[in-house]
């Protein structure tokens, strides 16, 4: 729920033009544009949706895969490669920390989330 409400409160800074365009707006520090805005809202859209689903591995493939590429945009920006495209600037930008543990709970919850599916498929038989 909250990279959905963070999607959709950027909006209120960045507006609806100049998508990929360094807007130097934040929110609570981190750095928004309005493709940085639309990314963060369909992730939350994407979550969301997959609880509602119930299917443990679904759910479980979609943290690990969210938590990859929360990583590599952990990596892309501390490289300073994410400028120009969702406008965060610098390496030492709060965005990229932000990434950085966001993908190491997702994918920490992911696998958790299959240890736990496994125990209950052996605790109620096939």
């Amino acid at each position: 729920i909250a990279y959905l409400a963070a999607g959709l409160l950027g909006f209120a800074f960045t507006g609806f033009t100049g998508w990929v365009i360094d807007t130097r707006e934040d929110m609570l520090g981190f750095d928004l544009n309005g493709f940085h805005n639309i990314v963060h809202f369909g992730i939350g859209a994407i979550l969301i949706g997959v609880s509602l689903i119930r299917e443990p591995t679904i759910t479980q493939g979609v943290l690990i895969g969210g938590g990859l590429v929360y990583l590599l945009a952990a990596a892309l920006g501390f490289t300073n490669n994410l400028s120009s495209l969702l406008s965060i600037d610098g390496t030492f930008a709060s965005d990229n920390f932000l990434h950085l543990a966001s993908g190491s709970a997702a994918i920490l919850l992911g696998l958790l989330g299959g240890d736990v599916a496994r125990r209950r498929v052996t605790a109620t038989g096939p």
